[in-house]
């Protein structure tokens, strides 16, 4: 294949994706690969179906990288392969399509990603065809430098000496396990001698403990004893309180109802002077009412004996004045007679 007038050779190794995980074989395959580009590797092709691609794929990369080392990271495109006619014509659908797993190992790899054009759906000399390709080769070309078998040998040794303390570290654990597993077995003999004492200990402890109940529930029974002795005065003493209390009560009840009777009388009494009282004064006011009838009645005849008076003056007069009037008219008629 050529890109800007530079030759490339393509390295197959199908069946990469065939496996769950990641095993030697598939290594050894990939490292020959490796081996046979004399001038380095200029990208590495990670060719996956666009329908699936699941977490297991995703630790065969995981895998594959690790065994290529951090550097080759550098170097990895994503093609998608059996990408739908819209997917192909259009990257957008193809990137929303994408699971999580995809999305993580897309961002990983720096966002280098394309689509394998399908020739059934647009042919080579299609523009899409073209501008698919097209954006493959130029990740390619864009690529700085090449991953080499030196890189390759690199990680592999990094990967041994990381093998290498694995085991060692496996292996002192081991040791640490089978010293801790003898160390175990002695606790166990001094916790057998341990027991036994803590158990004569228990025994001890449990005698002790049984007398010191029974210490105990003398006691108990004593100060029971005692108590009922002192309830039982108490008793005593509160049954003689209450007869106290109720002679007392009694007397209190009798010289109360004495002095009932006392305030009764002595109401009866205020109320017998109140009602003597107050007919003295019912009469004093019904003397006073007949008095002021009578000075009334005598003020009417008085002024009735004016009135009369006054009328009869009232008539002298008139009559005088009649006769004076009857004589003038007798005098003048008497005079015109003349």
């Amino acid at each position: 294949m050529s890109i800007d007038g530079i030759k490339y050779n393509i390295v197959d190794t199908p069946g990469i994706f065939d496996t769950q995980k990641v095993t030697d074989d598939v290594l050894k395959e990939i490292a020959n690969a490796v081996k046979k580009c004399a001038y380095g590797v200029k990208a590495i092709l990670f060719v996956f179906e666009a329908r699936r691609f699941t977490d297991e794929q995703k630790n065969v990369l995981e895998g594959i990288r690790r065994f290529l080392g951090e550097e080759a990271i550098n170097y990895i495109i994503a093609v998608f392969s059996h990408a739908t006619k819209t997917q192909i014509r259009d990257r957008n659908v193809m990137r929303q399509a994408w699971n999580s797993p995809v999305r993580s190992f897309i961002q990983d790899i720096d966002n280098r990603w394309g689509i394998a054009p399908n020739s059934d759906y647009f042919p080579p000399d299609d523009p899409v065809h073209k501008a698919r390709l097209g954006e493959i080769m130029a990740f390619i070309s864009g690529m700085r430098g090449v991953y080499t078998t030196d890189q390759l040998e690199k990680s592999r040794k990094e990967q041994e000496e990381i093998r290498r303390q694995g085991e060692e570290e496996e292996k002192k654990i081991k040791q640490e396990y089978e010293e801790k597993l003898k160390e175990t077995a002695k606790k166990e003999s001094e916790k057998a001698y341990n027991q036994k004492i803590e158990d004569l200990r228990k025994e001890f402890r449990a005698k002790q403990e049984e007398e010191e109940k029974l210490r105990r529930k003398e006691k108990e029974d004593a100060d029971e004893q005692f108590r009922k002795s002192i309830e039982s005065i108490q008793t005593e003493n509160r049954m003689q309180r209450e007869q106290d209390e109720d002679l007392r009560r009694k007397e209190r009840e009798a010289a109360e109802e004495r002095h009932m009777k006392s305030l009764e009388m002595m109401r009866q009494d205020h109320k017998e002077q109140q009602e003597r009282a107050e007919t003295m004064l019912n009469q004093r006011i019904q003397e006073e009412e007949r008095r002021r009838e009578r000075d009334e009645e005598a003020r009417r005849e008085e002024r009735k004996q004016a009135e009369e008076d006054y009328r009869s003056r009232i008539e002298e007069v008139e009559k005088n004045l009649k006769n004076r009037e009857n004589n003038e008219t007798t005098r003048l008629m008497k005079e015109l007679q003349d």
